[in-house]
């Protein structure tokens, strides 16, 4: 049996990518590698909890989450401040997936992605850009194996209603509001 810097170092060299993949496209350059840092330092913390399996990486993923819903908070309080201060209302931050998305279609689809609540949007992902399984996102968002199949199954629809609805109406692109990421 590994020691257990040895396995954090497995650990770390194994899913690294994912994780800093994870954080990048929901806070960006400016915090992800001090979040994936954070969830490596939780990782070396509670390393008996972390499961041998390939259970390990949605356990890092569930991590990330709450690191990065962290970042939102913190990141809200700041801007809060500032407009408190300057007496100015703060602008909507740059997303970096907004950034990435350029045709018309994607920005439709995002913009649907965005419409959706945030618990709904988080599963999405889960599945569509992790590749996560409704077992793995269980783990990640902390449900049953049939709770997870049924979110993602009901925001699914949501989000093909949502883009169908815009598809007739046209889009009125706009980032999410940060404050309701959770």
């Amino acid at each position: 049996m590994p020691s257990q810097d040895d396995r954090l170092t497995q650990l770390y060299e194994k899913h690294n990518r994912a994780v800093r993949a994870y954080c990048l496209r929901r806070i960006g350059d400016d915090g992800a590698s001090d979040a994936v840092a954070d969830v490596f330092a939780v990782a070396w913390r509670r390393i008996d909890d972390v499961p041998e399996d390939e259970m390990a990486l949605p356990w890092l993923y569930g991590v990330a989450r709450g690191i990065v819903s962290d970042h939102y908070r913190s990141q809200n309080r700041r801007w809060r401040l500032a407009s408190k201060l300057s007496g100015i209302r703060p602008g909507v931050p740059s997303q970096p997936d907004w950034e990435v998305v350029q045709r018309a279609e994607y920005r439709q689809v995002h913009t649907a992605l965005q419409a959706l609540r945030p618990k709904d949007r988080e599963v999405l992902l889960l599945a569509a850009w992790e590749e996560l399984s409704n077992e793995q996102i269980a783990e990640t968002v902390g449900c049953s194996t049939e709770a997870a199949a049924q979110r993602v199954h009901r925001a699914k629809k949501k989000l093909g209603t949502t883009f169908r609805a815009l598809s007739r109406t046209g889009p009125s692109p706009r980032p999410a509001n940060e404050s309701e990421r959770a």
